[in-house]
C-alpha cells in the first residue's frame, strides 16, 4: 500500500483563488451612447513599498517520529506563509492613516534526519509546524483608508409620491448604489531567521525517544506594498 505523505500537517489544502459568480439569466436591455462626466485626470499608476516590517511569532509544538531514535543528526527547515492579509486601521476622523493590523499564517516545513541505534541507516521524516499571529503596524507615511461602498437599493432608495397625494407610489421607485473599487495591500515575504529549541522526551528502556517538544522563535521580514495613482504635478 502507498504510504501518504502528509508531512503531520493535519490540515486541508483548499484554494485561495476567488472563483467566478455561477452563471445567471441575462436581461434584456437598450443600448445608449456613454459621455464623459467630468473632469479627465492624468497621472502615473506607481507600486509603492509602504513599509518593510520585521515580525516576530511565537510556536510551541509536539512531534512525534514514527521510530525511536537514539541521536538527531539534521533538521533541515523552511517557511512557508499561507496567509498575510494588511488591513488599514479607519480612525474616528481623517480619510488616512499610519496604522495597519497584519495577519499572518504559515508553517515551518522540517525535515528532521535520525538513527535508531549506534548504527544503521540513517532516517528521515518530514512534518509541517503550522503558526498563526497578529500585529498592529505603524508606516512611515501616511496612507489613503478603503473608502465604502453601498451596493443595496434599500440603503438609499428614490420613492415618488403616490398620485392621491397619500403616500409612496408602489410601483415606482429607484435607488443610488456605488462601489469603490479599492487597491488591495500586498504582502512579499522577504526573509526569515529561526531559533528552535528541541527537548526530547517519552524514551524507551534503551534511551531512545521518539516525541520532541519544539519551541519556535520566528522572525519574519514582510514588504507591504500598493498600487497608488499619482496625478500630474502632484
Amino acid at each position: 500500500m502507498r504510504k501518504n505523505h502528509g508531512c503531520g500537517s493535519g490540515k486541508g489544502h483548499s484554494s485561495r483563488k476567488c472563483p467566478p459568480m455561477p452563471a445567471c439569466d441575462t436581461a434584456k436591455s437598450h443600448d445608449h451612447f456613454c459621455e464623459v462626466s467630468g473632469a479627465v485626470v492624468g497621472g502615473t499608476e506607481v507600486e509603492t513599498v509602504i513599509g518593510q516590517v520585521p515580525i516576530q511569532a511565537l510556536t510551541e509544538s509536539e512531534i512525534h517520529l514514527p521510530d525511536y531514535a537514539s541521536d538527531i543528526k539534521v533538521i533541515r527547515k523552511n517557511i512557508f506563509l499561507t496567509q498575510c492579509e494588511a488591513i488599514p486601521f479607519r480612525p474616528a476622523t481623517g480619510t488616512t492613516t499610519d496604522v495597519l493590523k497584519v495577519f499572518v499564517e504559515g508553517y515551518i516545513h522540517k525535515n528532521i534526519q535520525y538513527v535508531e541505534d549506534c548504527d544503521g541507516y540513517v532516517k528521515d521524516y518530514m512534518v509541517n509546524v503550522p503558526f498563526k499571529c497578529f500585529t498592529r503596524v505603524t508606516l512611515p507615511a501616511p496612507i489613503t483608508i478603503p473608502a465604502f461602498s453601498s451596493k443595496n437599493s434599500d440603503a438609499r432608495e428614490i420613492r415618488e409620491l403616490a398620485k392621491d397625494g397619500m403616500g409612496a407610489d408602489r410601483c415606482t421607485f429607484g435607488s443610488n448604489t456605488f462601489e469603490f473599487l479599492n487597491e488591495p495591500i500586498r504582502c512579499k515575504l522577504v526573509s526569515w531567521n529561526l531559533t528552535e529549541a528541541n527537548f526530547l522526551n517519552n524514551f524507551d528502556k534503551w534511551g531512545r525517544f521518539n516525541k520532541i517538544t519544539e519551541k519556535d522563535d520566528i522572525n519574519l521580514v514582510l514588504r507591504l506594498s500598493q498600487t497608488q495613482f499619482i496625478p500630474n504635478g502632484a
